[in-house]
């Protein structure tokens, strides 16, 4: 399978994940964990939101290395699948890609979309995993079957 294959079929299957979960370390060095509706992909980085309220938006300000993992419901073992997205998080406030953002987590999220058209961007943060290293697990390639791309800091697919 071809690079651009690979990328897309990781993108195809991050775009059909309802809920993902996000990890990200705490000020006190917990590692946390936290079940995500709000996302979407833009290559092989995501835009997110949370509420500007949110804990883990200062903790992610304050340690922006965190991890994404997307699996789907109701698969049997031999055929299981999961990605999984690692980087660095950075918020995105105005501008361009402030634009992009909210363009793309609308289309994808009508929740998201209802805020924004009720005047609750104000309190709403986005933020983008700029990823740096993508896995692919397909078990349907082959028990314990990963994919594995580092991406350089400059790279995009």
């Amino acid at each position: 399978m071809g690079q651009e294959q690979w990328k897309q079929d990781v993108v195809r299957y991050i775009d059909n994940t309802r809920f993902a979960v996000l990890a990200y370390v705490r000020n006190d060095n917990a590692p946390l964990l936290r079940t995500m509706g709000s996302f979407v992909p833009s290559g092989l980085d995501l835009y997110f939101s949370t509420r500007k309220d949110a804990g883990k938006v200062k903790e992610i300000g304050d340690n922006g290395r965190i991890s994404f993992l997307f699996e789907h419901d109701n698969q049997e073992l031999n055929q299981w699948q999961s990605v999984l997205l690692v980087g660095a998080a950075v918020k995105v406030d105005s501008g361009d890609e402030f634009t992009k953002a909210v363009d793309l987590l609308s289309n994808r999220n009508p929740r998201f979309k209802e805020r924004v058209e009720k005047g609750e961007l104000a309190h709403t943060q986005i933020f983008k995993l700029k990823s740096e290293e993508v896995e692919y697990l397909d078990y349907g390639k082959g028990f314990g079957h990963v994919e594995k791309i580092v991406l350089q800091k400059d790279e995009s697919l």
